[in-house]
């Protein structure tokens, strides 16, 4: 193998661009994957490496496997037999009529760094030497190949494994991004298709190649076709691919043939099918994809298979979040259709659109309301009593949800428990066990949103002993277990979660924050630094490991954390306040303007201005502290901030209010701060409340006990001479 030193990622462009004989070569591939997606449609590029890989992997270090199951079963499922003790969840185990929870489309984000890892693994422990691996064909990839490369350049290390991605770039997602960052350029390499031996025909070799060819020859002899012969040829192919039965080309190469082929309607027939296989899986862009191909199919009739497709578009859009884009295709939908359940459909979807998919500004509960009880009225409506049943139970959960988000989780609350009723009273009890667990799992939420955490809990128990290997169970009733105040079990949920579950940021996420309300700051930092590998783009995640970082002393790593953020969110008030807390002690000037920016960000932020009035204080500039610890206490009454006021107050020898103030301040934090009684003591001093003042002096020195004496020793002889036998002079009094 040869590499370029230093070892680094890097991209070549397309075959049909120029060689830049100014650029490096790039390192000599030891494993080329192709990626183009007309071969095998979602996570061609992915599939073909993992069945390079996981065979190797599985001989050796089966445990390692079997940890990243999920993931490898949802690139390459026709891995399945070789991966150990696969999780079974009742989403995955579902048949597609009793599909009632999809995934989000955050999964392939999570599997590819799911993915990620298990390379880096086979690549340390099968190749120590190090591997390239050559990613051909990006720019004809489907999303989820360009997301996982994208994911591997970022987070796989040159040393150990170098990666060669052939991509023309200048996309704005995940592989664009991650190809301007961590790739260098590289000439493309020379790779002339070789001649077509004797006798080939170049237009055959077109469609064998599933018209990813991009030999000139071979293009113009295929263009040159005749249209019943070119049709002709497509539906052998089909037939051959068909009859091998490869993985994947049911998704990619087959649906490509069928599609230019001689049967538009068994064409349209597989285009169904391959769109509701990629919407069961999460592969929503392929699912759009294929939707829209398959409906130019159908031609005028509007079948029932074209509303199916429609729906699916304008699902897919919403998932995606681009339900802006949605509207159209449900419209069509009602104006084109008249069977009472594609209405229904059509009617939760717009419900879900306004409360849900649609970005926040353009969320309207009152129109959601009115199109799910449209829904819940054709559901109501259906012939068969059976089916009633279950349609019924399913649009009383959308309108639950409807109502939560109004704020009237009683309602939401009344609706599940009504939808769980309806179920439970119809169905036996291994019926549908899908859609029964996600209403329970519902109520749970809800009874959480009401403060039920013993409900709440009873029905995560439930929901998790029907579905144990589903891990975003465990990770929602750590949630739980924590409010609860069962801080031990929370941690079991999250370590559950985290093993059951392809990588997600939000479980190390939380984790940490409870990690560190535990004391365990080393844990803390640990998933936090995890977290923001999994999510680079979550600001929350740089403000908590600043503040922590900032706790540790770790200042340097602190300082990057507030710019990275800042760079992401630049008038986020958590990190302001936190870059103002860091400029304090060298940059008075600097600090205040940070604090005064988040205070303009988030009026209401009580931290930036109780540290401004920190600032003002040390500057001497009483009237200023006082006035900004006011609009503090007025946001958080607190017994910390009332006694910095009090400080302030005395100082300005404004003692009526400083007393106030104390009065509050003293009984819940003298214990840890003794000298809040001298202030108490001296401003009543100085309201004429002698006998006061001596009882909070004589408080104040009995609390620093022997060998340790009081600062304000002096101060209080001079005032109280005589009546205080345990005064000591201090080394230097103040």
């Amino acid at each position: 193998m040869t590499a370029s030193s230093p070892r680094r990622h890097w991209t070549v462009l397309g075959t049909g661009a120029p060689v830049d004989s100014t650029l490096p070569p790039p390192p000599e591939p030891d494993l080329v994957v192709r990626c183009h997606r007309r071969l095998r449609g979602p996570y061609t590029g992915g599939g073909a490496l993992l069945r390079a890989v996981v065979p190797e992997l599985v001989e050796r270090h089966a445990d390692l496997v079997e940890a990243r199951a999920v993931e490898i079963i949802s690139l390459a499922p026709d891995l399945a037999p070789l991966v150990p003790i696969a999780p079974q969840t009742l989403t995955s185990l579902a048949s597609r009529a009793e599909r009632t929870r999809f995934y989000s489309v955050a999964r392939t984000l999570r599997v590819s760094h799911g993915i990620a890892e298990l390379l880096m693994d086979w690549a340390r422990l099968m190749r120590p030497d190090g591997v390239v691996i050559e990613f051909r064909e990006l720019d004809d990839a489907d999303p989820t190949d360009r997301e996982l490369v994208g994911v591997l350049l970022r987070r796989c290390d040159p040393e150990v494994l170098t990666m060669v991605t052939e991509t023309d770039g200048g996309t704005d997602d995940e592989l664009g991004r991650a190809v301007g960052t961590y790739a260098d350029h590289a000439a493309r390499p020379t790779r002339s298709a070789p001649p077509l031996p004797a006798g080939t025909d170049p237009a055959q070799s077109f469609i064998d190649a599933d018209g990813t060819s991009t030999d000139p020859e071979t293009e113009r002899a295929y263009a040159a076709l005749p249209a019943d012969e070119r049709a002709r040829r497509h539906s052998a192919r089909a037939a051959q691919l068909a009859a091998l039965a490869t993985p994947g080309t049911n998704l990619g190469a087959h649906l490509y043939h069928l599609e230019h082929g001689t049967d538009p309607a068994a064409a349209a027939t597989a285009f169904v099918e391959a769109t509701e296989a990629c919407f069961d899986a999460g592969f929503y862009e392929a699912a759009l994809d294929i939707s829209q191909r398959g409906r130019l199919l159908l031609g005028d009739e509007r079948p029932k298979a074209y509303w199916n497709l429609t729906n699916k578009i304008g699902a897919c859009l919403s998932y995606l979040r681009r339900g802006e884009k949605g509207f159209s295709y449900f419209a069509e939908l009602r104006a084109g259709s008249i069977e009472p359940e594609i209405h229904m459909n059509s009617c939760y979807m717009m419900a879900m659109l306004y409360t849900r998919h649609l970005p926040k500004g353009m969320h309207d509960e009152t129109r959601a309301m009115e199109w799910v009880n449209t829904a819940i009225a054709f559901a109501d409506s259906n012939p068969d009593p059976h089916r009633r049943v279950f349609v019924g139970a399913f649009m009383r959960n959308a309108r639950a949800l409807v109502e939560l988000h109004r704020g009237e989780p009683g309602n939401a609350l009344a609706l599940v428990n009504e939808a769980i009723a309806m179920t439970d009273a119809d169905l036996g009890p291994d019926e549908q066990l899908l859609h029964r667990s996600v209403l329970r799992y519902n109520r749970a939420q809800i009874l959480a949103a009401l403060g039920d955490h013993t409900g709440s809990l009873r029905d995560y128990d439930l929901v998790i002993s029907r579905d144990p290997d589903y891990g975003d169970y465990y990770f929602e009733r750590a949630g739980e277990r924590r409010a609860a105040g069962d801080h031990a079990a929370a941690l079991e949920d999250y370590a559950e979660a985290v093993r059951l579950s392809p990588p997600f940021h939000e479980a190390h996420f939380n984790r940490a924050d409870l990690l560190r309300e535990l004391g365990d700051e080393k844990g803390a930092l640990r998933d936090l630094d995890y977290a923001a590998v999994l999510d680079p783009s979550h600001v929350d995640t740089f403000v908590n490991r600043a503040d922590l970082l900032m706790e540790l002393g770790q200042t340097e790593r602190a300082w990057a954390d507030i710019e990275a953020g800042l760079a992401l969110d630049p008038e986020n008030p958590n990190l302001l306040c936190a870059r103002g807390a860091l400029l304090a002690e060298d940059d008075e000037h600097s600090a205040y303007e940070s604090f005064t920016a988040a205070l303009q960000a988030d009026p209401d932020y009580v931290a930036a201005w109780a540290n401004r009035a920190v600032l003002a204080y040390s500057a001497g500039r009483l009237a200023e502290a006082v006035d900004d610890l006011d609009h503090a206490v007025e946001l958080d009454d607190s017994a910390v901030l009332r006694a910095n006021r009090a400080v302030a107050l005395h100082d300005l020898g404004e003692h009526r209010r400083a007393l106030a103030d104390l009065d509050i301040a003293v009984p819940a934090l003298a214990d840890e701060d003794p000298d809040l009684l001298y202030r108490r003591g001296d401003s009543r001093y100085a309201l004429g409340d002698t006998d006061g003042a001596y009882a909070d002096w004589r408080a104040h020195l009995a609390a620093y006990g022997p060998g340790e004496p009081s600062p304000f020793t002096v101060r209080i002889k001079q005032r109280a001479d005589g009546l205080f036998d345990q005064a000591r002079e201090p080394e230097s009094a103040t």
